[in-house]
């Protein structure tokens, strides 16, 4: 699971660099804390595993398994596979 304090670090470097907008891309998942900070944010998306898989499939026709040694929160046993 992807933290807070990676969430806090994309916005400390967003700001630094003046950006407009940032992207976390994690092969895993992101909890409801950093997904609360992100939205609040406004400028912060972020691409969890299994939208990863999805992406990657429909733009390169890459079919890839998501291995987490569980199924997170909200997610299904075909999110993974």
């Amino acid at each position: 699971m992807v933290g807070l304090e990676a969430i806090h670090a994309l916005a400390g470097v967003m700001d630094h660099k003046r950006a407009a907008e940032g992207v976390l891309v994690t092969t895993s998942w992101v909890g409801k804390a950093s997904r609360d900070f992100a939205a609040a944010n406004g400028r912060i998306e972020i691409i969890e595993g299994r939208n990863l898989k999805h992406l990657l499939k429909e733009h390169l026709g890459l079919d890839v398994l998501i291995g987490l040694e569980k199924v997170p929160p909200g997610w299904d046993r075909a999110d993974l596979e």
